[in-house]
């Protein structure tokens, strides 16, 4: 699932929010935001957070 990638992505990786949403198949970083809202409950920001 491209939300899955995401979050791996960005907890493991140095890449902007922005270019992962494109590398996993969003159209852009706010698509992204907002079907991780909806999924997961969290902004892709949050998920950076400790």
């Amino acid at each position: 699932m491209q939300i899955d990638k995401a979050k791996h992505l960005l907890q493991h990786c140095d890449l902007s929010i922005a270019e992962i949403a494109i590398r996993v198949g969003f159209c852009d970083q706010s698509h992204l935001t907002r079907c991780c809202k909806r999924i997961v409950g969290m902004t892709p920001k949050q998920l950076l957070q400790p």
